[in-house]
């Protein structure tokens, strides 16, 4: 913004210089038009000078949004509850090496097959301890 400050200073200068009469419509008019130009460039500093603030900001908390989203995140994916629906898994196929999506319906599947190869895909499911006991590998 100095740029504009620069040229506005200059204006200003040119004015004084020149040899008109102060009392003149014409040097009144362009004295308030170049004081004018000044105000404006001083609020377009002002306001340049509050815009790279309010961005540094913005940063600082785009970083912590950054940093609470990986930590929620970590705990969805150890706090996962198996009856979600809407989660989609990723498993690669040991065949073709391709990543299939999968749904926790597709889960329920008996006969789930990669789309890409059509292997049969077989998941163990490991028990975690956090069963009480409720499930198959347990009993």
């Amino acid at each position: 913004m100095s740029d504009l400050t620069n040229r506005a200073a200059y204006l200003k200068g040119l004015a004084d210089g020149m040899k008109m009469d102060k009392n003149s419509d014409e040097a009144i008019l362009l004295n308030e038009i170049i004081a004018l130009l000044g105000d404006i460039t001083a609020e377009m500093e002002m306001i340049d000078d509050e815009q790279g603030f309010l961005a540094d900001k913005i940063d600082e908390v785009d970083e912590a949004i950054d940093i609470l989203c990986e930590e929620v995140f970590e705990d969805e994916i150890y706090d996962y509850d198996e009856g979600d629906e809407d989660d989609e898994f990723v498993i690669t196929c040991e065949k073709c090496g391709k990543d299939v999506f999968l749904t926790y319906e597709d889960f329920q599947c008996e006969d789930l097959a990669c789309p890409y190869c059509g292997e049969p895909i077989e998941i163990e499911f490991v028990c975690d301890g956090d069963c009480d006991g409720d499930c198959d590998c347990c009993e």
